[in-house]
């Protein structure tokens, strides 16, 4: 009994009928600042909790990880998004 041969469309379109989605440089800009403005809000949060709900001194690691932390998040999901919005 020969092997019968099933047609079945394809579930993803071929690339050259692939939709990109496009966002100017600025919205990716005004992502990358609310990522890190999230980042920092949740950050500080954690890091802040104890000195605030106890009264002990904030530590300068705890400073330092709130600057930092956000910034290296914000760039890090910007080349992320790049990454797939201009992949081919």
């Amino acid at each position: 009994m020969p092997a019968q041969h099933d047609d079945a469309p394809t579930a993803s379109p071929s690339p050259a009928e692939a939709k990109r989605k496009g966002l100017s440089i600025t919205a990716r800009n005004l992502l990358m600042v609310a990522v890190g403005v999230l980042v920092f809000a949740a950050v500080a949060g954690v890091v802040l909790y104890e000195p605030i709900a106890y009264g002990d001194p904030i530590p300068n690691f705890g400073i330092i990880l709130m600057l930092t932390v956000p910034v290296i998040a914000g760039v890090a999901f910007r080349v992320g998004l790049d990454a797939w919005l201009d992949r081919e």
